[in-house]
């Protein structure tokens, strides 16, 4: 967390201390950092936060018949800067039925794997949002271009504070943001788990949801 503030307080220091000096592009440049850096401790703090309700047993899931597409707009709208740099690719049928699920814990859940896959897969790659009907669920998977997750790390990705090897000099981090997310899905009844791509690099972070018993949103709409 002092990695994101320090950058804060830097660009600020020295917008202050040299008003004159830059161009109204390295001002913007300083602004910028400003911005993305305290929208990263925003989310380490949420994080931090997030976790200690899920230990304390106060998130009280609250299940409700939810569109998984409308989920997957708001969370790519809240993470429309951090994902900037990447090809976004969104597959969802038309007809994908209803789940339930507690709307506000699964779309934190979502912003975290969306922000995972960014973090750990290079610049203009893919990450893929997909979800499709499965027996009496919905499997809404996010798929990501990087390095995957290797073999013996597969069983620790979701422990707190659990941060892959390859990348703790590299990439900032507090290790909360899959744990938090495992936590909410399970909190109303969903599961969150984790594979590697058959088809090339990568991983692929999939929640299981159950439909709801409404029925499925119509085709067309």
């Amino acid at each position: 967390m002092r990695t994101p503030l320090a950058s804060v307080l830097g660009a600020a220091t020295s917008l202050i201390s040299n008003r004159n000096l830059y161009s109204p592009h390295q001002t913007d440049e300083l602004l910028a950092t400003i911005r993305e850096e305290a929208e990263r401790l925003d989310r380490f703090v949420g994080n931090l936060l997030d976790m200690s309700r899920l230990e304390a047993g106060v998130v009280g899931a609250k299940p409700e018949t939810t569109d998984v597409g409308e989920l997957v707009q708001i969370s790519l709208k809240r993470l429309a800067r951090r994902l900037s740099k990447h090809k976004i690719i969104i597959d969802l049928p038309s007809n994908l039925p209803l789940v339930s699920t507690d709307p506000l814990l699964m779309e934190q859940a979502l912003v975290n794997l969306l922000d995972n896959a960014a973090k750990y897969s290079p610049v203009d790659s893919q990450i893929r949002i997909a979800a499709h009907p499965f027996a009496q669920i919905v499997l809404v998977t996010v798929e990501d271009e990087g390095l995957g997750i290797a073999p013996d790390e597969m069983s620790h990705i979701f422990d707190k504070f659990y941060r892959a090897k390859a990348a703790d000099q590299r990439i900032a981090g507090t290790g909360l943001g899959l744990a938090v997310a495992r936590g909410f899905v399970e909190a109303f009844g969903g599961k969150l788990d984790a594979s590697n791509r058959t088809d090339r690099s990568g991983a692929i972070l999939t929640i299981a949801l159950p439909i709801a018993a409404e029925g499925t949103v119509p085709l067309g709409t």
